[in-house]
């Protein structure tokens, strides 16, 4: 008979040496792996981790492991008690809670095949024209022997103008995104103040009012995709936030909460895919000569800095995993970018290999709830990285060197001071 797994006896992450951040989780990596147990760590919260390769490719795709509901996320804004009051954090909430990653069956596949319709691989080659463009635009600007901070001048902006391409933003709107864009980084603080929450109520407020306006807009001129989007969207009836999830009563609604990894997370991955392939111009030199490698750097370098480091999962039904059961309710934390650091799946994790074999990635997740945007941020930094080439032009690392936020949910870099070189 199968033991209930007593999380609460568990080593925690803060013993196993992590807190959060890049810095802190390669430490972290290093330490952990050395040997096979403990199996399983906890969170101060008493949340299971999850991080051993072999055990995250299990959870992922067990149907008994959902995702976090949205009202298991933000209980005071989803709570039954007749108050009409906005405690701080329903901005966030009421954005958050269109996410797929908020949804669990029934609403979580028909939500899901929507984003995957309008941005799926099969529409991969109209994205792209809209990617080089923003790409050839951006880089026009370039000046030889310049200095600028790679995520901000460059990998925000190429993100933001490709959505603001895509969703026919005006200057203005398309300005203010990207402002709120970086707000969101806030909200992937493991220590969220007061401060932080106010801030993100203000920036998910605008963004949430930009994109409303720009769906109405362009169903306005019939959008076929977002047309279609709303014809779906129609047949959806879903209000139950602590289990299933709320269905999104607009187009506004549906893409502002599934473009906030579009516009936030997207950005940080093609900085990250940068710093590694800067720090490796053999790479670019091999792509140079072999531009089909393009795609093996891109995982490659994905796989060393993948942009999530953790996100959270929920248990549906008891799961029963190596002859512990884990409770249902219990609440997952998912230590995604261990898998990528597993020494018994990837040897020598921290070196760079783009002949590597890269089956069994946890760079996007796993499983029915595996990012269903993966395929438009890979493309982005994959365009972005070709236009520079055929343009003749490079990055190397200016003096300063790389900063990473601390104690944060991403991986993500706060700074990054390069210099642009034209051969």
């Amino acid at each position: 008979m199968p033991e209930i797994l007593d999380i609460a006896a568990l080593p925690s992450l803060a013993d196993a040496g992590f807190t959060g951040g890049r810095d802190n989780f390669r430490a972290f990596c290093r330490t952990i792996f050395r040997a096979d147990e403990p199996r399983f760590l906890r969170t101060d919260q008493n949340h299971l981790v999850v991080f051993r390769h072999e055990d995250l490719q299990a959870f992922g795709t067990a149907p008994e492991i959902g995702n976090l509901p949205i009202g298991k996320l933000y209980p005071t804004r989803f709570a039954q008690d007749g108050s009409t009051e906005r405690p701080p954090g329903s901005d966030i909430a009421d954005v958050i809670s269109s996410q797929v990653f908020t949804f669990n069956p029934p609403l979580h596949g028909p939500a899901r095949q929507m984003l995957i319709n309008w941005l799926g691989p099969k529409q991969m080659a109209v994205l792209e024209t809209v990617a080089r463009q923003t790409a050839q635009e951006l880089v026009d600007q370039f000046q030889d022997c310049s200095e600028l901070d790679f995520p901000s001048a460059i990998a925000e902006r190429m993100t933001t103008s490709f959505w603001s391409s895509l969703l026919h933003l005006t200057e203005d709107e398309s300005r203010a995104i990207g402002k709120c864009s970086q707000e969101m980084t806030r909200l992937f603080h493991l220590n969220r103040s007061s401060e932080d929450v106010q801030a993100l109520d203000i920036a998910f407020a605008e963004y949430a009012r930009i994109l409303e306006t720009a769906a109405a807009r362009r169903l306005k001129c019939n959008d076929s995709a977002l047309t279609e989007i709303a014809d779906k969207l129609s047949a959806l009836r879903f209000d139950d936030p602590f289990e299933v999830g709320v269905a999104p009563k607009s187009v506004g609604e549906m893409l502002a909460g599934n473009l906030v990894d579009g516009f936030h997370t997207a950005a940080l991955a093609s900085a990250n895919a940068f710093h590694v392939l800067t720090n490796h111009p053999s790479a670019i030199s091999e792509i140079r000569e072999s531009p089909q490698l393009a795609a093996r750097a891109i995982a490659e370098a994905l796989r060393l800095e993948p942009p999530i480091i953790l996100l959270k999962r929920y248990a549906l039904k008891d799961f029963t995993y190596k002859d512990k059961t884990i409770p249902a309710g219990s609440i997952i934390t998912m230590l995604w970018a261990a898998g990528n650091h597993d020494p018994s799946v990837f040897p020598e994790p921290e070196r760079f290999d783009i002949h590597r074999l890269h089956a069994g990635l946890t760079t996007f997740g796993k499983g029915i709830h595996i990012c269903p945007g993966r395929h438009v941020g890979v493309m982005l930094i994959r365009v972005l990285l070709e236009t520079l080439l055929d343009n003749g032009i490079e990055f190397v690392h200016a003096d300063a060197p790389t900063q990473w936020i601390p104690q944060h949910m991403l991986n993500q870099i706060k700074a990054m001071p390069m210099v642009v070189k034209r051969r």
